[in-house]
Order: C-alpha cells, then sequence, then structure tokens
C-alpha cells in the first residue's frame, strides 16, 4: 500500500503569530482544555507524546517546505519533525527559525530549504492541492482516500480504520 501525504490547511485563516485555541474556537478555557486531556489521554493510551498546542499557528509556509523535502526525499522525516514541533514541542510552524531548524533535524540543508519557501512552483503545488481539497470535500484531518474513491475522515482508533480498510478491500474483491 502506498502512502501518499498532500497538503491541507486545515484553519487556513490563522494568522502567522497565531492564535490562542480557545479564542480561535471561540469556546471557554475549560472547554477547550478538556478537549485537549481527551486528546492527551488518547496520545498516551497509544504511546504517542502529546502537548496540547496553547497556539493555533497557521501551517502554509510548513506545506510549502514540505513540498521542497519531497522532492529531496526527506517528506517522511520532516513530517515527524514538524509533528514533533508542533503537538510535542508546541512551536509556531509559521516561525522561520523554526522551520529552519525542523528542516536541519529533518535532513535537508536549512538555507536551502528556507530557500524554497519564495519558489513559485512549491507555493503553486500547495495551492493545487487545497483546490483539490475542497473540490472532494475535505474538511478535517486526518483524511484517507482509498482507491480514490473511498474517504475516511478522522482520528479513528486503530482497530476502526483496520476494519474500514477490510472492508474496502473485501468489496474489490
Amino acid at each position: 500500500m502506498d502512502v501518499t501525504w498532500q497538503p491541507f490547511e486545515l484553519h487556513e485563516d490563522t494568522p502567522e503569530e497565531g492564535i490562542a485555541v480557545a479564542e480561535y474556537f471561540g469556546r471557554p478555557r475549560e472547554q477547550v482544555e478538556r478537549m485537549q486531556e481527551r486528546l492527551r489521554t488518547r496520545a498516551g493510551e497509544l504511546g504517542l507524546p502529546f502537548a496540547s498546542p496553547e497556539l493555533l499557528t497557521n501551517t502554509r509556509k510548513a506545506h510549502i517546505l514540505s513540498e521542497y523535502a519531497r522532492d529531496e526525499g526527506q517528506l517522511e522525516a520532516l513530517h515527524r519533525e514538524l509533528f514533533r514541533a508542533n503537538f510535542v514541542e508546541g512551536l509556531n510552524l509559521a516561525d522561520d527559525e523554526v522551520l529552519r531548524q525542523m528542516a536541519a533535524r529533518a535532513g535537508l540543508d536549512p538555507e536551502v530549504a528556507m530557500a524554497s519557501l519564495e519558489r513559485p512552483d512549491y507555493r503553486e503545488r500547495v495551492e493545487r492541492s487545497l483546490e483539490r481539497a475542497r473540490e472532494i470535500g475535505i474538511t478535517g484531518v486526518p483524511t484517507f482516500i482509498v482507491d480514490g474513491k473511498y474517504m475516511i475522515v478522522g482520528a479513528h482508533p486503530y482497530e476502526a480504520l483496520r476494519d474500514a480498510l477490510r472492508d474496502i478491500a473485501a468489496e474489490q474483491r
């Protein structure tokens, strides 16, 4: 099975400097904290480190950088670093210094990687991907598209995802 990561901005209207999660969603801080606690608990059950980000940040630059990493064969490595930066370290993915550090940690030349943020071809790739996502109705993350026609949206328990993929495979026989 081939897995292909595609850019998608869940909150593309987020300013680069970020915005407090509770403020963005217009919910009381206590409600957001309960939601984040559920996420921390689920991550802990899976043995994953997770620190609820206080700040929702704009990810456009990170997606552009990811397109450069894709061309360099380092997309998986960069994604791991970007996820760690956001969900474990609580860093702002719109901050150039953070992106430079993540590029270096992923094994990319940080100066060349940062220069890629100005390349129109990478920006266009991200724009096309976002447009395709809108066209097919993607509204949440993660979204898995299987064989171009089955869509599984949301973070599901492993067993539910496994069963859905088995059902898809059985249907195709």
